[in-house]
């Protein structure tokens, strides 16, 4: 949890500078965060899938709003939770070193980047297509 606490924390820092969630941006960093969450999810049961278990997990148009939206309240619930948002905050503008100097788009960018080939390459493993094949 380490890790989608740090992209919490810049988030948060880019929602604050971006204006757009001065009301909360708490949310604002969620929001990502659940992305981030549902990116590695889908990479874990691509690869399963890919080793030939059958999960019997599908993940069809039709169940993508409420899946999303229940991550989504989980998380809230998670971060909300006795003001966990604010120890992590508290935590992270404490540090010093390289989080602290890293800007918060280069963190937001890597992981990204990292996320979504990792989802291409468990993609490309369940279906043995390129490198796989």
């Amino acid at each position: 949890m380490c890790i989608y606490n740090l992209l919490f924390y810049k988030t948060y820092l880019l929602a604050i500078k971006s204006g757009n969630f001065d009301d909360c941006p708490v949310l604002g960093g969620i929001m990502f965060v659940v992305l981030c969450v549902m990116f590695n999810i889908f990479t874990i049961f691509a690869f399963i899938e890919g080793l030939g278990v059958k999960t019997g997990i599908t993940f069809s148009k039709e169940y993508k709003y409420p899946f999303c939206l229940s991550l989504l309240v989980f998380l809230l619930f998670y971060y909300l939770y006795k003001g966990k948002y604010k120890k992590i905050i508290e935590y992270y503008e404490q540090k010093e070193g390289l989080v602290k100097q890293l800007h918060s788009v280069v963190v937001v960018l890597i992981y990204s980047l990292l996320s979504v080939s990792l989802l291409f390459l468990a993609a490309a493993f369940k279906n043995n297509v390129w490198i796989f094949a």
